[in-house]
């Protein structure tokens, strides 16, 4: 639908949300709320009601939910256009917006920060509103994870005209919004039952970053190939992060130690100075490049930086200790790419050099694995110690795609017979046999999108009766609910 029928923002009275579940679907709902506007909303299971804002919640989806003089229903793009509520809500021609182009919309009139690319959104997101925050810019920012220290979770809200909002690129999502600023971390091929190819997602970003133009800023990884071909005819300002030669931003000396890494900052030839970090990887340095980047190009002061690093330990699911069971230590995070998988695994043996280690990992998406199921395999041959859950469907996005994730088992079983390479059927499966096997390992690495954030909290837990599992696990997959707005 076109947004000429939306009334503007400041005459908005009450909104119906389809999805608070979600994890960008909530954000804008505390928006809303924060304003002033009386929310209500529904979600396929029982909404965390105390963690959204005063309001009217529904368990499932009826046409009764939607209050009849709604201003404007806000939809998660999981809600499809048979949803009763989507439904009733047209028949009373009350306009909709889905959350991309919600996120569009309340940022319209702002200075927006757009940060994107396939991997690193949400933790360079939130860290470039902690660096601005910290800098005293005062800014909004939307992040599609959980941030630590936001009493709003996934939201902050400022008072200044700066808004930073991550900005997904599935089905070309991104392209809703009208950018000042973009932030490119990096580009591959992902979502591929939307995209067909690479050509397919850098054609995407081409005409994202056509937005930009005359006096705009676009700043990029400078280290990454498909990047600089996608920006070679952009007009905007273009600013450089990276490791290698030709960046605005730059690393020297990047040293892991035992809680994190340290490392130099050079910003246009200047050494800033020697700064240490408690996330761990490489590709932690890049998203700390990236949110410096933009964080200086608005008149940062870098006296804040180290403040800021000293208590970052990143976002929810984003290599999140969530505790131990037994004497190992437990981590949980949201890596569903090949190249993301093999990251996070690297960044653990670097973390934890001298410790066994037990990756437990949830392919996410069945298209997703068959597109880019070579590089699952490389990767997983390089994995000791394993094993492979059953991939999680995805809903409305699996119709007629067969594949399992034992398909992967065996052609890497066929080239590497010495790999300890283990099938689990569902999460229930994999528990028993992490807690089965768990005194032989010191690190239980939980890694996947979907529900695999169940599973590590689920081996944290002690004395647990059977009612209270079950319930804990509905709840955390009420939070869950959505989430393909902002994958």
């Amino acid at each position: 639908m076109t947004t000429s029928s939306i009334p503007e923002f400041s005459a908005l009275r009450k909104v119906h949300f389809v999805g608070v579940g979600g994890i960008g679907v909530s954000a804008i709902l505390r928006l809303f709320a924060a304003r002033g506007i009386a929310v209500s909303g529904s979600d396929l299971h029982a909404p965390a009601v105390d963690r959204l804002p005063a309001g009217s919640y529904f368990a499932g989806h009826d046409s009764a939910h939607v209050p009849h003089d709604a201003d404007l229903i806000v939809y998660s793009p999981a809600a499809g256009e048979a949803n009763p509520e989507r439904v009733a809500g047209k028949s009373l021609g009350i306009p909709e917006l889905s959350y991309p182009q919600a996120l569009a919309f309340v940022t319209k009139q702002h200075n927006t920060i757009a940060i994107s690319g396939t991997h690193g959104k949400s933790t360079t997101t939130a860290l470039a509103g902690k660096l601005f925050e910290a800098g005293g810019l005062d800014p909004s920012v939307v992040v599609g994870a959980e941030v630590p220290g936001w009493k709003d979770y996934n939201l902050r809200q400022g008072k200044s005209d700066l808004f930073l909002v991550e900005a997904c690129e599935y089905r070309r999502n991104m392209l809703n919004l009208t950018p000042q600023t973009i932030v490119l971390t990096n580009i591959e091929l992902d979502h591929p039952d939307y995209y067909t190819d690479l050509a397919d997602v850098k054609d995407a970003f081409r005409e994202y970053v056509g937005k930009l133009a005359g006096e705009d800023l676009l700043i990029v990884n400078n280290d990454d190939a498909n990047i600089r071909d996608v920006i070679r005819e952009t007009d905007a300002i273009v600013l450089r992060y990276g490791v290698g030669d030709g960046a605005d931003l730059s690393t020297r000396d990047v040293r892991q130690t035992e809680d994190g890494q340290t490392f130099d900052l050079v910003w246009h030839g200047t050494l800033l100075g020697t700064f240490s970090t408690l996330l761990p990887g490489t590709y932690n340095i890049y998203n700390i490049l990236a949110a410096v980047s933009a964080y200086l190009a608005y008149g940062g002061k870098s006296e804040a930086i180290q403040s800021v690093l000293d208590v970052f330990a990143g976002v929810g699911r984003r290599f999140e200790v969530v505790g131990t069971i037994g004497h190992a230590t437990v981590i949980s995070d949201y890596a569903h790419h090949p190249t993301a998988l093999a990251a996070v695994v690297e960044a653990a043996r670097a973390r934890y050099k001298d410790k066994r280690l037990l990756v437990v990992f949830r392919p996410h998406h069945r298209e997703r694995t068959i597109k880019l199921f070579d590089r699952f395999v490389a990767v997983v041959a390089m994995i000791p110690h394993l094993i492979l859950i059953e991939i999680y469907d995805v809903a409305g996005r699996e119709e007629g795609v067969t594949i399992s994730s034992n398909d992967v088992i065996e052609k890497v079983r066929g080239e590497h017979p010495e790999n300890d390479l283990v099938y689990a059927a569902d999460l229930e499966e994999a528990e028993a046999i992490i807690r089965r096997e768990i005194d032989h390992f010191d690190v239980v690495l939980v890694i996947g999108a979907g529900d695999a954030d169940v599973l590590a909290r689920e081996l944290t837990k002690e004395d647990r009766t059977e009612d209270a599992r079950i319930a804990e696990q509905v709840d955390h997959l009420n939070e869950l609910s959505g989430t393909s707005s902002l994958s």
